[in-house]
């Protein structure tokens, strides 16, 4: 028979694993920022984005180019306007309907 140590059957009811998994995921996250401090390809180091302008720039036309595409496509719609004259009797003299663009 396997003999379990009391530790271990409090970590198996799960009194202890909230901390437990607090443990481990201290220790992996640890791991993954150490491993992404330095970043090198062909002997020069590559450096993080917010470091380069041209993604800036490059974000910004995409950003303004979706601005105009989507104020153009509204600006082509007709515009339908509909008057109604009434007496003071409530009877109708007259209808006008008007386009917009």
């Amino acid at each position: 028979m396997l003999h379990v140590p009391k530790i271990t059957k409090k970590l198996l009811a799960g009194k202890l694993l909230p901390l437990t998994i607090l443990f481990v995921l201290t220790l992996i996250s640890g791991h993954q920022a150490f491993a992404q401090e330095n970043v090198e390809i062909n002997g020069h180091d590559v450096g993080s984005w917010f470091a380069n302008n041209w993604m800036y720039v490059v974000g910004g036309v995409i950003l303004l180019l979706l601005i105009i595409i989507l104020a153009s496509r509204s600006s082509g719609k007709v515009r339908k306007t509909t008057t109604v004259v009434k007496d003071t009797y409530g009877n109708v003299k007259s209808v006008t309907t008007t386009e917009e663009k």
